[in-house]
């Protein structure tokens, strides 16, 4: 690696780790910007050997075709949707990112954090409650919450979030049970199928990856199992369940709430302004929606953009 002769450039930089950054100019030419719109990145792509992008765009195939130069994509994540990884990996091109790395994985507690934190808001009411306050209203009969102590919660998907989550549940002293396509050592409840844990659970916390097996897995038929006082969150994908079903069943009244920072096609901005589930949420009290922040803690970013920087540093000595 010759300083000078490859190009990167960071899509996202504000706040981006610096010592990340000073670990990649020792080796290239580091390029930073804070691109808010697709089309600035389009107009630039071409010039650059590597990328290393968050969550703001999703690099489609049409994209990456204006990029013959592109020879890695870095990304601090586990999730590859926001990237057209076979039509890229089809080109010979790389993607270094989060996923498979378990052991690493495992000291990163943001997104765990962020579904109990999504969870304490639901069942203690505290957006509407805060809302209300703002208006000038003192009132704590219209915002009585539930106790989580005795609760069912179940968790779709043991892997490294969802067994940070049924720790947090046990000291809670929550009911926790388990579905998983894989076999898991786990001392909690194991459900057969998703259908009867969704029938169990008072709380449904969502942690499968995305990926085309599990593309709308929580589809209308399993979420007809939930019970009238379900509560449902999702700090996995959008499109791992049925937005359409999860609407109908708020709007008749046949689950208590849903807690989710993701949603689906959340990378086209276009939609997002007119997403169904977001129009629901300003009239309801019983719908909270983040912005896909659950991994994006001031810490955990700093230590996986380090992480990605390292391992893309050892995979390019490697190959000179």
């Amino acid at each position: 690696m010759k300083n000078g002769k490859m190009k990167i450039l960071i899509t996202e930089s504000e706040d981006f780790s610096q010592d990340a950054i000073n670990e990649l100019q020792k080796y290239f030419e580091v390029t930073k910007f804070n691109l808010d719109f697709i089309e600035e990145l389009t107009e630039i792509i071409a010039d650059f050997d590597f990328l290393f992008v968050r969550l703001r765009f999703k690099l489609t195939k049409e994209i990456l075709e204006k990029a013959p130069k592109l020879k890695y994509i870095l990304t601090a994540t586990t999730g590859l949707d926001h990237i057209d990884a076979d039509y890229f990996e089809s080109i010979g091109g790389r993607i270094i990112s989060l996923k498979g790395e378990t052991q690493f994985l495992g000291t990163i507690p943001s997104t765990a954090e962020h579904t109990w934190a999504l969870l304490m808001a639901m069942l203690k009411k505290i957006p509407a409650a805060f809302d209300d306050v703002k208006k000038g209203n003192w009132n704590r009969d219209n915002f009585k919450g539930n106790n989580f102590k005795g609760k069912n919660i179940g968790i779709l998907g043991m892997g490294r979030v969802g067994k940070q989550v049924a720790d947090f549940a046990e000291v809670f002293q929550l009911n926790v049970g388990y579905y998983d396509t894989h076999s898991v050592k786990s001392k909690f409840k194991s459900f057969k199928s998703p259908i009867e844990l969704f029938a169990w659970s008072d709380i449904i916390s969502i942690h499968i990856p995305y990926n085309s097996e599990n593309d709308n897995f929580i589809d209308a038929q399993l979420l007809q199992s939930c019970n009238p006082n379900a509560i449902l969150i999702n700090t996995s994908r959008g499109n791992v369940w049925d937005e359409k079903a999860i609407i109908e069943l708020l709007e008749k009244k046949k689950i208590k709430g849903v807690a989710t920072d993701v949603l689906q096609n959340e990378f086209d901005k276009t939609a997002i302004f007119t997403n169904p589930l977001i129009k629901l949420a300003k009239k309801n009290s019983n719908i909270i929606i983040t912005p896909h922040i659950a991994g994006a803690s001031y810490e955990s970013m700093q230590i996986t953009e380090e992480f990605i920087v390292e391992k893309f540093i050892r995979i390019m000595k490697c190959v000179e």
